[in-house]
This record gives C-alpha cells, sequence and structure tokens, in this order.
C-alpha cells in the first residue's frame, strides 16, 4: 500500500515536501515525484511506497513503462500479477506489481486492462502518446480516490493533501447524506470541491481539452449458478480458497485480524493451510461487556493452531484517542467499530506489516437485519398495502430503533426510499429539527445511480440491496475507514472475502442458497463446517461492536458534553443545538437508545473543528 497524488501543474518544490509529509503514513520506505510534460501540460506525480512486494529499488513510483508512454502512480495490490506477466512478454526489471501494471498498460491500453485487475487498488496513469490522465478506483472501493476538479484535476488517497493545510467548506447536500446514512456516498463528500471517485470506476481527463468523462467498468454479473447447493458450496470453498491463498501474496510477515464471528475464522482456517507461521490479533474491552470478542476469539485461534495476540482497550483510552482518530480518518463516521479497529491495527502492526481480515462477507451473503425486511416483504407483499395507514407519529413510539426503521422502510413509496430508509440514521423529522431542511434528494440519488447500474441483471430486491449494499455502503463506510485507519499505521489490510471472482460466484447463486427467512450465509456456514466445528460456525454475531452506549452515558459523558454539547463549538454553524441536545437527553435518560446518533454527531463535531 501507498500514498500517491498527482496534479496537472508543477509544484514548488516546497509543496511537493509538504504533500509528502502528509502521505508519508501511508508509505514510509521510500518517495518518488516525477514532472512530465504531456499534451502542452506538465503533469505532476508524487507518490509514498510502502513496499510489499518486492523491496528493492525496482519498485520505486512514479514509475514508467519500458516503451516510455505510461506513467503510474499506484496504490494497492494485484494479486494476479505473475499471471498477467506471463502474457506481456517483456523483460521485467523486478517482481512488483506496480511494474506489472504499467506494462499491462503499455501492452493493453486501459481499457483492455482494467477487466483483468484483480486486487484492490487506486492509481493515476498518465498517457503520454494520447495526453490523457486515468484515475480507476477499484471494483469494491478497498482504496479510496480523492480528486478536486475544477480549473484542474488533483488527485490523492487522502483528503489533507488536497487542502494543503486550509480548511474546508462544509457541502449542505452531502451533510443531508450524512444525516440520512450516517456516511456520504461516493462522489460526494463532506467537503465542497472534494471528490471521492466511486467504486470500480475510471475517470478519464483529455489534457489538451480538458474535458473529463467517468464511467463504471466493473459491471454486475448476469451469470446464474445452477447446480445444487453441495455443488455450490464445493464452488464456493475452492473459490474462497484460491482468493486467500491469492492475497498471502507478499515479501513481509502477514498476520490476520481475528475477531469471535464465522468470517475471520474461514479466513484464518484457509491461511493457515498456506502459510504455517500466520499470527491473529483480537481486540477486546473486557469480560464484563457482551461486546467483548476477546474469548470467542482465543478459542478459534487454540482450535486453528494460531499464535495469538490480543490487546484489551480502556473506555478512557479511547476516549483520548477519538480526535486522532477523526484526524486520521478524514471523514466522519456513525460506526463506533473505528475506536476498536485504530487498537488492532495498532498492536498488528507491532508484529506484522498486512493482514488478512473477514470484512466484507455480510453484504453479499446477507447477514444484516435490514436484508431480512426484504424477504418478509417477498413473502408477505400485502405489507406494503397496509403500511401507510401506520403514522410516523405511532411509529416514532416505538422503542426499538431496528423495529422503526423497519416500519419507515414498509412505508417508502418506492425501492429507493425504502433503501434509505433501512440504512436511516435519522429520520426526516429529526433531519428537519436538525440541519433546519430536509432534502432526501442527495441520499436518494445515491441509491438510485446504483438501482440503475444493476438494472440490466434484472434481479429482485432482495437481491438489489445485497448488491448495492456490497458496492455502496461497504466502499464508502466500512471500508473507507478500515483503509485510513489501518494506513495510519503503515499497515496493509486485505479482503478476501471481496475477491471478484468470488463475489461474482456468490452473486451468481440462487437467493436462497444464501439468505432466507431467520437464516443468513448458508452456503457460506455449510462450507465452513469443513474447517471449524459446529459451536464456532453457529456463534451469535456480535457485529465488531463497542459498548459506546454504556460508555457515553458514563465514563465518556464528561468528553461528549465538553465535545458535543458546547453551543460555542462549530458544529452550531450547521445544526441546532436544541436539537442536538434533544437526542443526547432522550439517550441520557434511558427513553431512547440513541447511541450511533450520538457517536455520529459526535464524530461530525469533532471533524469541523478539525476541516473547517
Amino acid at each position: 500500500m501507498c500514498g500517491i497524488f498527482g496534479t496537472i501543474g508543477a509544484l514548488t518544490p516546497e509543496r511537493e515536501r509538504r504533500i509528502l509529509d502528509r502521505l508519508r503514513h501511508r508509505g514510509p520506505d521510500s518517495q518518488g515525484a516525477e514532472r512530465v510534460i504531456c499534451g502542452g501540460q506538465t503533469v505532476t506525480l508524487l507518490h509514498t511506497r510502502l513496499a510489499i512486494q518486492d523491496l528493492s529499488s525496482a519498485g520505486h513510483q512514479p514509475m514508467r513503462s519500458r516503451d516510455g508512454r505510461w506513467w503510474l502512480t499506484f496504490n494497492g495490490e494485484l494479486y494476479t500479477h505473475h499471471e498477467l506477466r506471463a502474457g506481456l512478454g517483456v523483460s521485467f526489471r523486478g517482481s512488483s506489481d506496480t511494474e506489472t501494471l504499467v506494462e499491462l498498460l503499455a501492452h493493453d491500453g486501459i481499457e483492455r486492462a482494467l477487466p483483468q485487475l484483480n486486487g484492490i487498488f487506486a492509481f493515476g496513469a498518465l498517457d503520454t502518446v494520447k495526453g490523457r490522465l486515468y484515475l480507476v478506483r477499484d471494483p469494491f472501493g478497498v482504496k479510496p480516490l480523492y480528486y478536486t476538479l475544477s480549473d484542474s484535476l488533483t488527485f490523492a488517497s487522502e483528503i489533507k493533501p488536497l487542502l494543503d493545510g486550509g480548511p474546508g467548506t462544509l457541502d449542505s447536500a452531502a451533510l443531508q447524506q450524512f444525516l440520512a446514512l450516517r456516511y456520504t456516498p461516493s462522489p460526494a463528500t463532506l467537503l465542497d470541491g472534494i471528490r471521492r471517485l466511486p467504486p470500480g470506476h475510471v475517470l478519464e481527463l483529455d489534457l489538451e481539452t480538458r474535458r473529463h468523462r467517468t464511467r463504471c467498468y466493473a459491471l454486475p454479473t448476469n451469470r446464474t449458478f445452477e447446480g445444487s447447493l453441495e455443488d455450490a458450496t464445493q464452488a464456493y470453498r475452492q473459490a474462497l480458497d484460491t482468493a486467500v491463498e491469492r492475497q498471502l501474496l507478499s515479501d513481509v510477515p502477514v498476520g490476520v485480524l481475528l475477531s469471535g464471528g464465522i468470517d475471520s475464522a474461514v479466513v484464518a482456517a484457509m491461511a493457515r493451510k498456506h502459510c504455517p507461521d500466520l499470527t491473529s490479533y483480537t481486540v477486546g474491552f473486557g469480560p464484563r461487556y457482551a461486546e467483548c470478542e476477546l474469548a470467542d476469539a482465543a478459542e478459534t485461534a487454540r482450535v486453528l493452531g494460531i499464535p495469538h495476540h490480543t490487546v484489551t482497550v480502556r473506555p478512557e483510552s479511547l476516549l483520548e484517542l477519538l480526535p486522532e482518530i477523526v484526524r486520521a480518518v478524514e471523514e466522519p463516521l456513525g460506526t463506533t467499530s473505528v475506536l476498536a479497529m485504530w487498537a488492532l491495527t495498532q498492536e498488528a502492526k507491532r508484529h506484522v506489516t498486512v493482514v488478512l481480515t473477514g470484512q466484507g462477507n455480510d453484504e453479499p451473503w446477507g447477514g444484516y437485519r435490514r436484508h431480512q425486511l426484504e424477504l418478509v416483504i417477498a413473502a408477505m407483499p400485502w405489507l406494503k398495502t397496509i403500511s401507510p395507514l401506520l403514522s410516523r407519529r405511532l411509529i416514532r413510539r416505538i422503542r426499538s430503533e431496528g423495529g422503526r426503521r423497519a416500519l419507515y422502510a414498509l412505508r417508502a413509496p418506492s425501492f429507493a426510499h425504502r433503501l434509505r430508509e433501512a440504512y436511516a440514521l435519522f429520520t426526516d423529522d429529526q433531519i428537519m429539527q436538525l440541519a433546519g431542511a430536509v432534502d432526501p434528494g442527495p441520499a436518494l440519488w445515491a441509491c438510485r445511480y446504483w438501482l440503475d447500474w444493476l438494472a440490466p441483471a434484472g434481479v429482485n430486491d432482495a437481491e438489489r440491496m445485497l448488491r448495492i449494499d456490497t458496492r455502496m455502503g461497504l466502499a464508502d463506510d466500512l471500508l473507507l475507514y478500515g483503509d485510513k485507519i489501518s494506513m495510519a499505521f503503515a499497515l496493509e489490510a486485505r479482503v478476501p472475502m471481496l475477491d471478484p471472482e468470488l463475489v461474482e460466484l456468490i452473486e451468481s447463486m440462487p437467493l436462497d442458497y444464501r439468505v432466507r427467512l431467520r437464516k443468513t450465509k448458508i452456503v457460506h456456514k455449510h462450507m465452513a463446517t469443513n474447517f471449524l466445528p459446529e459451536r464456532i460456525v453457529q456463534r451469535k454475531k456480535r457485529g465488531f461492536q463497542v459498548p459506546f452506549g454504556e460508555w457515553s452515558k458514563t465514563v465518556w459523558r464528561d468528553f461528549i458534553e465538553a465535545h458535543l454539547l458546547d453551543p460555542r463549538l462549530g458544529l452550531y454553524r450547521h445544526l441546532d443545538y436544541g436539537a442536538v441536545t434533544q437526542v443526547w437527553d432522550a439517550h441520557n435518560t434511558g427513553r431512547r437508545d440513541y447511541a450511533r446518533q450520538i457517536f455520529a454527531l459526535l464524530s461530525l463535531a469533532l471533524w469541523v473543528e478539525a476541516y473547517l
């Protein structure tokens, strides 16, 4: 993994150094800078390298193709690059996947190269013959890529180099998205003028005319698996084993982030076969907390025979780190697991440079409660005919947040509206109180964009939700913070469950091979019994949660009152103070469990102080 930056125009040496310093945490092993004259313009490419494959200077970036046509600044990994090399007929200087990619571009061009890539990546590629600059993000958005596009194009792995030390300006439409969804879907960010390239997309800029276009190169599969459940289990086992083996490709030590759940346990079991020196890492909070996974993960490690490292965190220590975490993630999120992830990756980096994770498996397999709602609607379509009779006032009386979200979703007038309600952080009434206006348009646009992308596949509503979850919420929430936090410690986090060939196989399977009413991950769990005892396979899902709800009323209370409830905060240039205190009072008195909402608002308040 690395840090990349590029811009049209020359930079002063001082600014180049400043940008490289801001990206150094992503790539502490070496730095590079190139200024290329192309299409009548100077294009500056910068790079900070975290050496994973080919630790020698042969992997130095930015890198030029042997024929001189292409320049590349690349962040990520290509897991099949050795196979790609075989068809290129080139005498390679070294063994890095960056060299493979730049020579593939020289051999095949961008259009033919992209469908061949299996990996996690974000890169900028300059074609000096056609005078075009390309920005590319991997199919599931494991690696983020930001850009600004006004008079010229500037891009980077992170937001900070694009701001160059100055404050940003809040995008009010993106704020509506954040309040509705708890994150901001690509291409928007909360900063006006700074965009995030969507997963599976390529941006092409003609340097001479300055015209640009963005398109999706990762198309939905319409393949249908026609075998039996047992056939599907065997095919899945083989495909997952191949994905795990591929992602062990490294010239530095590899470990696995092990939770108490089935997904990381399966990854660890398969990785153990191919990597006898594998080590595992788990974070927890102590046995008094139901969210703590230390004991379950330790049992999994014992069963698999994997050396195991644990870190127990105190709420006081995480409280002190939260402002630093928000600055590192660069975008506020409503996901409390960022706290645990920070401590976990910091511990893992003490021993290894690469880790495998179980991230990305719930979405294609239907592991969330909202996926069950779609199955209920399919089984009982009459629910949608009576749901308008449920008034919003009546729904608000329901104490369970999950229950309220489900009923709001049932009342939705379209599938795009239902998606928005299923993901909802705040209701429309609450957004109106908080922001002084409610505009469902920005969040609906993001949902409709992916629905339009998926239309040629002709799948049902439940399948549509699974596939959109895998590309929208996953990319711009969970994977985004996973990248930022792991790379804050120069640790490469890989996601075998999101191998493109593997996901294509999963999405080709009949829906009832994956999820049914009250049953999830059907083939996945069936396959897992080949590696793990039934008691581990059937463990109750914890979801990598943090006991923030309890902490917020006890040890975190003073911190929250100082950093969220002070009316002098910059947050209240954008939100209504009284509306925020209402949310806090309802949570603090126990009338509602608003732990997610309080954490999201706290993250937003800290982010405003850091970035605006």
